[in-house]
């Protein structure tokens, strides 16, 4: 009965855990709209190491460390596709692309 009771709990404290995991990639995912030119205004950071991007359009994405200028580029991803990139959490970093792109776990500030 005891070992019953443990697995349960152990069960519903993984199943609240995944729930969570998904409640923060959806509050956290941002779609930067296409305007004037290719650079968004907006800059982004990562949430976690790794961050997921896909756009509407055929295009390079490029992400420039606003700290150091250092850049890091998903090289074209074509609309309906999506393409995971390592970045350094915490760091701040505009965004480069055509198109509308969503990029997720992030959080957004206006630059």
């Amino acid at each position: 009965m005891k070992t019953k009771r443990v697995v349960l709990c152990t069960a519903i404290l993984l199943l609240a855990l995944i729930v969570m995991g998904f409640m923060v990639q959806k509050a956290h995912t941002v779609t930067l709209a296409s305007g004037e030119s290719t650079e968004k205004a907006e800059q982004i950071r990562p949430l976690w190491a790794t961050v997921t991007v896909s756009g509407d359009c055929d295009t390079d994405v490029i992400f420039t460390d606003v700290a150091t200028g250092k850049q890091y580029i998903v090289g074209y991803i074509t609309h309906g596709t999506s393409e995971k990139i390592r970045l350094e959490k915490g760091k701040w970093y505009t965004v480069k692309g055509a198109g509308n792109l969503t990029l997720r776990p992030v959080t957004v500030r206006a630059a």
